[in-house]
């Protein structure tokens, strides 16, 4: 479901958000997606999907690779975003349990957690002309870190992860030990979960096990 039908805005800020229509699932890491409506998240989704690619502190952050290829990009904003924002909880910064904070609003703060650093790439990459069509927060489960949120970004079809350090990218199918769990895009929400086949009398199908817990998702 697209999110112009089912969210609206979390405060008065008016900036332009991005809607995709006909958006392809991000199927990636083995999983296969199911939509869903996390009505939980709508609100922080609101702010991390709003418009911030004039903020000039956004754009102080991307000058130095506007004239880098679009693989270089990626690698540049992965190293960049933990120099300007310290790893900071929603607890400390915010008072609550649970904020996703705009790109603005990090930048602004310089403090941010998994959640506002991968939002700050988001936009970054937005505003060096990456498609939102290929941008996805996902969060998910690391076998080495425990849970966190991740920008995946999909470039000639081949799925990178920036994980909340400043190691680089790495795509997919060379990190085994992270399961996406559930994946919000500018074209809908979906759970990851992994197909199973089964094999009824009346022939073979494929059903979908969930990788999240209904907490993740509801």
């Amino acid at each position: 479901m697209l999110l112009s039908e089912v969210a609206k805005a979390a405060d008065a800020d008016s900036s332009p958000i991005y809607v995709v229509r006909h958006a392809t699932p991000p199927n990636f890491a083995g999983t296969m997606t199911i939509p869903i409506k996390p009505e939980r998240y709508l609100d922080n989704w609101e702010r991390a999907r709003r418009d911030d690619r004039k903020d000039p502190a956004l754009q102080h952050l991307i000058a130095g690779a506007r004239e880098l290829m679009a693989d270089q990009q990626i690698y540049y904003i992965q190293a960049a975003v933990p120099k300007v924002i310290h790893w900071r909880s929603d607890a400390t910064e915010w008072g609550q349990h649970d904020y996703w904070a705009s790109a603005q609003e990090t930048l602004a703060h310089g403090y941010g957690d998994d959640e506002d650093r991968a939002i700050v790439k988001m936009q970054a990459l937005l505003a060096l002309g990456f498609s939102p069509r290929n941008l996805f927060l996902t969060m998910g489960k690391d076998k080495v870190g425990g849970p966190e949120t991740v920008l995946v970004v999909r470039q000639n079809q081949v799925y990178y992860v920036l994980d909340d350090t400043d190691g680089p990218p790495y795509p997919t199918a060379r990190r085994p030990e992270f399961t996406p769990m559930l994946t919000f895009g500018y074209g809908g929400f979906w759970i990851h979960g992994y197909p199973h086949v089964t094999r009824p009398q009346s022939g073979t199908r494929t059903v979908v096990a969930s990788a999240a817990s209904a907490t993740v998702a509801q």
